[in-house]
């Protein structure tokens, strides 16, 4: 299994399964839309603290927290 840390980008995450079966977890359907593109160079720290809409910012939170425990 792939080890993330808050300085992986998003762009690694989605390039393992796990990443992305986490990802699609706590994301759902935003996965599919392509302003998430444009986020995929950027560190996982980062996404989570550049989100500003609370519900989708507690998704990417809950998101990265699992990456970053996984083994």
């Amino acid at each position: 299994m792939a080890k993330f840390t808050e300085e992986s980008t998003f762009a690694e995450v989605l390039e393992t399964t796990e990443g992305t079966e986490v990802a699609r977890k706590h994301l759902g359907g935003l996965l599919d839309r392509p302003s998430v593109g444009m986020m995929k160079n950027k560190p996982l720290g980062e996404l989570k603290n550049m989100i500003p809409l609370p519900p989708i910012k507690k998704k990417f939170e809950a998101m990265v927290d699992e990456l970053c425990t996984l083994e």
